[in-house]
């Protein structure tokens, strides 16, 4: 054989073993599936995807990423007509898991088509009960996101102990309308009396507010995603305008209109997720992981509307918090 010749096959050799090798490779990645119910851009939903995310590097997983949108479009036969659409997209994927995030992919995708989806679920970001939605244990299970209300409402108690009015002033959702049923003996507990406004637009929202301080001594604001119109620096310099109550929030990226926050790490719940789907993919069955809650909380104080607001926080409360300002 010519040294051409020898030299043509080793060639040939070379990229039969590097096609076979891609073959493989791609045959073995893991094919996942994930749905996040609003868009890219929320502060909260951001976090916890990218902790799913990071976990799956593209050299070894395959993962196909779908958004609902239903912060931004929160009509209830809007979220049928998508969760279809990603239904279909996800029965295209044939994945090998799918994980969700958040109530409405729970609702309207999950649930409605549990027998078809065969495959299983994870999902997190399902405010404080996923009772409502009979998940099957075998083939469904999840991090259920508990607010620290209950623990913000104390501390706060410690500083104003007569405050017995609470307004819960929120955006007009699937999720807001749960909490409401959710919260109210919650409150009760703590001694106070709630009223709830969720509103669509945000010159609900200023009126709400302006009256909040005028008839409440607290106000909880628990998010703003769905408030159509936000105007975030409008918003920073109407709250400094018109606060005199403690306004107080779950959900670190509401700190710029709020005075105290108590708050989870919505990071924690994607990465959850994320170390459960591998062992799931590596053999375990999902059966062995029941559902379980949310562990971490921060505490944050925003120094720019405290003092207004009467709220002079002690050395222990200051230096186990994030400090922050907004004007």
């Amino acid at each position: 054989m010519s040294v051409v010749s020898r030299g043509f096959l080793l060639v040939l050799i070379f990229l039969n073993a590097s096609l076979f090798h891609a073959c493989l490779s791609k045959k073995e990645k893991k094919v996942i599936s994930y749905v996040n119910s609003f868009h890219r851009g929320h502060p909260s939903s951001d976090e916890i995807m990218d902790g799913i995310l990071t976990h799956f590097p593209a050299d070894s997983f395959e993962v196909a990423t779908y958004f609902m949108d239903t912060k931004r479009e929160p009509d209830s036969l809007k979220i049928k007509q998508k969760a279809a659409e990603v239904f279909e997209s996800i029965v295209r994927d044939a994945p090998d898991i799918l994980l969700v995030s958040d109530d409405n992919a729970v609702k309207y995708l999950v649930q409605p088509h549990l027998d078809e989806l065969n495959m299983p679920i994870i999902f997190c970001g399902v405010n404080w009960t996923d009772a409502e939605y009979e998940l099957p244990p075998d083939k469904v299970t999840g991090m259920l996101e508990i607010l620290p209300v209950a623990n913000m409402v104390v501390t706060m108690q410690s500083y104003f102990p007569s405050m017995e009015k609470l307004l819960f002033l929120s955006e007009n959702t699937t999720t807001s309308r749960k909490e409401e049923l959710l919260l109210d003996t919650l409150f009760t507990r703590t001694g106070l009396m709630a009223t709830y406004r969720l509103v669509d637009d945000y010159t609900e929202w200023k009126a709400a507010f302006k009256a909040g301080n005028r008839d409440y001594d607290i106000i909880y604001l628990p998010t703003n995603g769905a408030i159509k119109g936000w105007d975030r620096d409008d918003a920073i310099q109407f709250i400094h305008r018109h606060l005199q109550v403690p306004v107080v929030t779950t959900e670190d990226f509401m700190m710029p209109y709020a005075v105290f926050g108590l708050t989870k790490v919505a990071r924690e719940q994607g990465e959850w997720v994320a170390i459960t789907a591998k062992k799931i993919l590596n053999g375990a069955r999902i059966i062995d992981f029941p559902v379980t809650t949310n562990k971490k909380s921060a505490y944050w104080i925003n120094a720019s509307l405290a003092g207004q607001s009467g709220f002079e926080p002690d050395s222990a409360l200051l230096g186990k918090s994030t400090i922050v300002r907004h004007r």
